[in-house]
């Protein structure tokens, strides 16, 4: 079952959202979803390649890894490479 949801978009989003639908005989609603879909996918497999790691660390290099994450975290932006 779908639900109403209100956004407030970017007015060049909204250029994009209706030219792509136009573009692609869909609509709105499915480009969103799809969009919203491919960007979970993408995130989670930038977090499955740290798992790459999994099992292939000592303990004490896993510690060491964590421990330069956390302290790192912090001191950085935050930005999405899309």
């Amino acid at each position: 079952m779908k639900k109403a949801v209100n956004l407030r978009l970017e007015e060049r989003i909204i250029v994009l959202l209706n030219g792509l639908s136009e573009e692609f005989h869909t609509t709105k609603t499915e480009i969103v979803e799809r969009a919203i879909e491919h960007f979970s996918n993408e995130s989670r497999k930038k977090q499955n390649r740290l798992m790459d790691f999994a099992g292939k660390l000592s303990g004490k290099e896993a510690e060491s890894m964590l421990e330069a994450i956390r302290k790192d975290k912090n001191s950085k932006d935050f930005s999405l490479d899309l």
